[in-house]
């Protein structure tokens, strides 16, 4: 009897986006659609739409930990996505089960939107800096997130993700967008920095800026597609780079399409 096939099997843990463009629907899209199963714990509801953020609350941070240990005492985990982690007692929850696994943890450090409103109040972000950071890998924050990070606004982009490196000494890699920053010519350069042989290296993607408001969920897209490629075993800066390819390639499909009466999403069937 031929040996069953093991499938790349990548947990999010992260909000809920009833409008099913960002958060836990975005990251089950994004698993699906590179080739790899996809588990969830919710973390927190939101009541969103393209429009607006207008309510939202965590899980009962036992459920959560409840929601874990049923998934990590059944399936095998070959990487982990966290996104919205609205609250201490949650992060508190969580930590345990990221310090023990081996497999790569991508965090999305949802704090504030793309459009620059606060995603999560600030003694939820001091916990996830606290509590959660130490235990994670691979760091893809917006502009704005990299700033809270950073402590302070942000001049050259690489110099301020180095700081943070240097501030999380346990950091594997951070991803710099540059959706916040198109140059001159029309094209958005995205940065991997990551620790290679006791040195920080950089890997760099060059696309060309893409003027849509369609970009509702590309943050939670791209760290999830991160983390699928790197539960497909991909080395960091080819997962960065397949990322990056995806995300812009979905961003590119959903230019003509109109969901919603706000900021779109993604169509990540095309």
């Amino acid at each position: 009897m031929a040996k069953p096939l093991e499938i790349p099997t990548v947990l999010a843990i992260a909000g809920s986006d009833p409008s099913g463009g960002a958060g836990i629907q975005a990251d089950l899209k994004t698993f699906m659609g590179t080739g790899v199963y996809g588990a969830a714990a919710i973390a927190g509801l939101t009541a969103q739409n393209t429009v607006s953020v207008d309510a939202a609350i965590p899980v009962d941070a036992d459920f959560v930990r409840a929601q874990l240990k049923s998934v990590f005492s059944d399936i095998r985990i070959d990487a982990i996505k966290l996104g919205m982690l609205p609250g201490r007692a949650i992060c508190e929850a969580i930590a345990p089960f990221l310090a023990g696994t081996t497999c790569p943890v991508i965090c999305d450090p949802v704090m504030v939107a793309t459009s620059g409103g606060q995603l999560i109040n600030k003694e939820a972000v001091g916990a996830l800096i606290e509590i959660i950071l130490p235990e994670t890998d691979y760091l893809t924050p917006n502009l704005y997130e990299l700033e809270v990070l950073h402590g302070k606004p942000v001049g050259d982009i690489i110099d301020a993700g180095m700081a943070v490196m240097e501030r999380f000494p346990g950091l594997a890699g951070i991803t710099l967008k540059g959706g916040h920053r198109p140059d001159p010519e029309g094209t958005v350069t995205d940065t991997l920095l990551y620790r290679e042989a006791g040195r920080v290296k950089l890997s760099t993607a060059i696309n060309r800026h893409i003027d849509t408001q369609n970009t509702h969920g590309t943050g939670c897209t791209f760290s999830s597609a991160m983390a699928a490629y790197m539960a497909k075993k991909h080395p960091p800066a080819e997962a960065f780079s397949l990322a990056v390819q995806y995300t812009h390639r979905l961003i590119a499909a959903a230019i003509d399409r109109k969901i919603g009466q706000g900021h779109g999403p993604l169509l990540h069937h095309d």
